[in-house]
């Protein structure tokens, strides 16, 4: 209960690492605001919605509530942070966790897929974060967590792609956010799995052209245990950085706290 009494926001948490992360930080005692687009399933092959999500918190003894967000648009994060301070009084947490990946390389990408990934990814993070900081500035702490990608480090060495760049730019971005925040009480980190994580979207991606999913694709464990224990960083402790979660768990040990 690493999180008792703590307000969470988690981005793309319909399923997905985004589901996973907003169910481990219910675990560990926070409420938890699900916040995604998904309200329906559209394709059975990526189940998942913000109520499901929302349900399998509640039917665990925790507290949740889901929101209708699309992180792109700007208005829509100000609804979305209005609710859940309405909803719980506060908000502790902020994991920015929606994100697209279109296909193609970089001299392939469509245009729109191009913007599109900008929008969500880089944009939402802005247009979330921004939404946030009032509250956590009042209250004096707060957390914020951007997921990055091992494409971001793929970028420096010409791999990662139009995707990587988003998530160069994420990291970026996280640092910027730290510096500025920090006198205000609120850590900006970065997280990223270490490499392919099992997810519906994972396994809709790799299946479509009839290839089986390798065997040893881990699952999420590793990576929301990273998570709850970066949303207990404080300026003071960790800020302005971007880390693998096995680098987090090496750091700090499972069941550990940031100190």
């Amino acid at each position: 209960m690493r999180l008792e009494g703590k307000v969470a926001i988690v981005t793309g948490a319909s399923r997905g690492l985004g589901e996973y992360t907003a169910l481990k930080l219910a675990a560990e005692g926070a409420a938890v605001v699900i916040a995604a687009r998904t309200e329906q399933v559209q394709d059975q092959r990526l189940p998942g919605t913000i109520h499901d999500t929302a349900r399998r918190i509640n039917e665990a003894g925790g507290r949740s509530l889901a929101i209708r967000c699309n992180v792109s648009d700007p208005a829509e994060c100000q609804a979305m942070a209005r609710a859940a301070r309405d909803a719980f009084g506060r908000i502790d947490i902020l994991v920015n966790n929606a994100a697209v990946q279109a296909p193609g390389g970089m001299g392939t990408v469509r245009p729109r897929h191009w913007e599109l990934e900008f929008r969500v990814n880089v944009h939402g993070v802005f247009y979330a974060t921004r939404s946030v900081i009032p509250t956590m500035e009042e209250q004096g702490s707060g957390v914020i967590i951007n997921i990055s990608s091992v494409a971001a480090d793929g970028v420096a060495s010409g791999r990662g792609g139009h995707y990587g760049v988003t998530k160069v730019t994420v990291e970026a971005m996280t640092r910027a956010f730290a510096s500025e925040l920090a006198p205000s009480g609120i850590a900006v980190v970065a997280l990223k799995p270490r490499g392919a994580v099992d997810t519906p979207g994972l396994r809709f991606a790799w299946t479509a052209g009839g290839a089986q999913l390798p065997a040893d694709i881990p699952g999420p464990e590793d990576y929301v245990e990273a998570a709850a224990i970066l949303c207990t960083a404080t300026p003071s402790t960790l800020t302005g950085v971007a880390l693998a979660d096995h680098e987090v768990i090496a750091r700090y040990g499972r069941g550990g706290v940031i100190a």
